[in-house]
């Protein structure tokens, strides 16, 4: 995970940052990256879910079975 620390005068931070906090001093600034969930999916899991762009079954068959005549 990436983390930065920054030191920073109190009267350069925005105002709602600053409330509260004396003004002539400094803080101490963390920025972390909040985690992301695991976006990943599966290829199996998308199988058969899409619309079939090439035609029925029969048409994409009768395709590859041309192209093997080919050869």
């Amino acid at each position: 995970m990436n983390k930065i620390v920054r030191h920073y005068p109190v009267a350069q931070l925005p105002a709602d940052l600053r409330e509260n906090l004396p003004e002539h001093r400094c803080v101490k600034i963390k920025f972390e990256l909040e985690e992301e969930p695991d976006k990943r999916q599966r290829l199996s899991e998308l199988a058969g879910t899409g619309t079939n762009v090439h035609g029925n079954d029969e048409e994409v068959l009768e395709y590859i079975r041309a192209l093997r005549e080919d050869r």
